[in-house]
């Protein structure tokens, strides 16, 4: 791992220990362990299969993106996805996105700049959930907060965006292509001509759904199977703690927790996850804060085991020589 990197991880964590302190100082742990004498395991197996099920489902999306000729199984494309969530969620720079073209370039030859472009758009679905969210809004008695507004007001630029991106790479080619290049030019030449390259095979195989309509419509199918999923789970963890809360405000509230990934985050959202519940039930919903900051606790704790030891099957059996790479700080690409 270079030294940027490095020092990017280290401050990440300083931000989120104080986060994490700041948050354990306004909720009592008295009052946030109150919330665990009802907790109800059954309804924890049952949320985390489901949660497990969400990342199946867009395992399978990002299945119908990897360019030819690679045509990974199911279970191996499944452990691919884990194993980039996995390091997304430890290393919070983005480099599991990375890892999971890798796994494609290593095991079924396709160049890494072939292979990005699947992650990317499988990446940019998720962003849809911003209308979700906008859908359900006019239905909820809701009185949305300034932090929220904030919140809504980025993720919707984040969407905007990407839709941009990906349309213009479709009709403009050339144009998207240019603007990549454009800081690459200042570059020494030997590095100039593989990053120009790279970048023109990116963005020619961003055009993934080109002639494919019923791909299209599926993969969109899928993103709307994953976002009820995800927010089935935390429906069910609040069953789980024995509260009846409805299942359009849990898919809501999760949907945005969801989306705030797309944000800059401290590694394996150590504080952030916390906060944002706060943010989002709390002063958003009105649940009580101890009640909110108990579920996402638990939930905090449930995800990480779950991601972690899938995570830890997919590098141990597909490739676990990328760890090393990543932590060495050697090219990925090689």
């Amino acid at each position: 791992m270079n030294r940027k990197n490095l020092i990017s991880i280290i401050i990440g964590l300083v931000i989120g220990i104080l986060l994490l302190g700041i948050w354990l100082w306004v909720n009592p742990l008295h009052e946030i362990q109150a919330n665990f004498r009802n907790l109800q395991f059954p309804w924890v197996a049952l949320a985390a299969s489901v949660y497990l099920f969400a990342y199946f489902v867009r395992s399978c999306r990002w299945r119908l993106l990897i360019p030819s000729p690679a045509e990974p199984g199911v279970l191996r494309t499944w452990l691919y996805a884990m194993g980039g969530n996995l390091l997304n969620y430890l290393i919070p720079i983005r480099i599991g996105d990375l890892a999971r073209a890798w796994f494609i370039k290593r095991n079924h030859q396709v160049p890494l700049a072939r292979a990005l472009p699947s992650v990317f758009i499988d990446k940019a679905f998720d962003t849809i959930a911003i209308m979700v969210i906008i859908i359900i809004l006019p239905f909820t008695a809701i009185d949305l907060s300034l932090a929220m507004m904030i919140l809504l007001g980025l993720l919707l630029i984040v969407f905007l965006i990407t839709v941009v991106l990906l349309v213009l790479a479709a009709s403009r080619k050339e144009l998207v292509t240019n603007i990549l290049q454009y800081p690459v030019k200042f570059l020494p030449n030997r590095f100039n001509t593989k990053l120009n390259t790279g970048i023109s095979t990116f963005v020619a195989e961003l055009n993934l759904f080109e002639h494919h309509p019923g791909r299209l419509l599926l993969a969109v199918v899928y993103t709307a199977v994953g976002i009820m999923l995800d927010g089935l789970y935390f429906f069910l963890l609040f069953k789980a703690f024995g509260i009846d809360y409805s299942y359009p405000l849990a898919l809501l509230g999760y949907t945005l927790i969801n989306l705030s990934y797309a944000l800059p985050q401290p590694p394996a959202q150590l504080g952030s996850n916390e906060w944002m519940m706060i943010i989002i039930f709390s002063v958003g919903f009105g649940l009580t804060k101890s009640t909110a900051s108990a579920i996402m606790a638990f939930a905090h704790i449930l995800t990480a085991l779950l991601m972690s030891f899938w995570g830890a099957i997919a590098f141990l059996r597909l490739g676990p020589e990328l760890i090393h790479k990543i932590f060495k700080g050697e090219k990925i690409d090689d």
